[in-house]
């Protein structure tokens, strides 16, 4: 009886040891597949505020002709050249029929690939008011092309901003998707919502 009771007992544990090495690849798998999506939008900028149709048929074009008078102190670049292509975030299926006053409210990205990582990174990195860029009438403002995931995970751990700021820490969202959080003399920095969620009900425990 014990000799069946072990060998259950290290089947258990061999299974459990295989569950784990399962989902630690399949992880890193998600993590590779996430850095791949990020290298590869990694030079695009997301221009957000430009109403629908102002680009024409030739947003490339228009973008072209929008940054160079948006960024006059950049002409020696060769805008033609680094603004390889751009493009109206696409509709999908199931908002095909949506109302057209909503996209004139809330109008789609533009989504626009450089072919110099720096310009556009000194296009994003440019003082600017409130953090808009006018031209000619036109208000828009910019922010990168993060990968989807990384999209959710900024989304998820900016919901523990409140928490962590109810019980008297200090929480920032940094780029591309950090959580920062100052409590006393304390600071860390979390990649995780999952780590961040634990520290946030240890502070609340803390606190009782």
């Amino acid at each position: 009886m014990n000799t069946r009771t072990e060998a259950l007992e290290t089947e258990v544990n061999a299974t459990a040891a295989q569950t784990a090495t399962q989902g630690q690849q399949i992880s890193d798998i998600q993590w590779k597949l996430e850095d791949a999506e990020k290298r590869q939008r990694q030079n695009n900028l997301r221009i957000l505020g430009i109403a629908e149709g102002l680009e024409g048929q030739d947003t490339r074009t228009y973008a072209v002709s929008l940054f160079k008078k948006a960024f006059p102190d950049l002409l020696e670049w060769n805008w033609e050249t680094e603004i390889q292509r751009a493009h109206r975030f696409p509709l999908f299926k199931k908002k095909q029929t949506s109302d057209a006053s909503r996209r004139q409210n809330y109008p789609r990205a533009i989504i626009i690939y450089f072919g110099n990582f720096l310009l556009q990174q000194i296009v994003f990195e440019k003082p600017r008011p409130n953090l808009k860029i006018n031209v000619e009438g036109v208000s828009f403002f910019s922010r990168p092309d993060f990968a989807i995931a990384t999209v959710e995970r900024r989304w998820r751990l900016r919901q523990l901003i409140a928490p962590f700021q109810e019980v008297g820490a200090e929480a920032y969202l940094l780029s591309p998707a950090r959580l920062k959080i100052i409590y006393k003399s304390t600071t860390l920095t979390f990649l995780s919502e999952i780590k961040a969620g634990e520290y946030v009900q240890q502070l609340r425990s803390s606190n009782i």
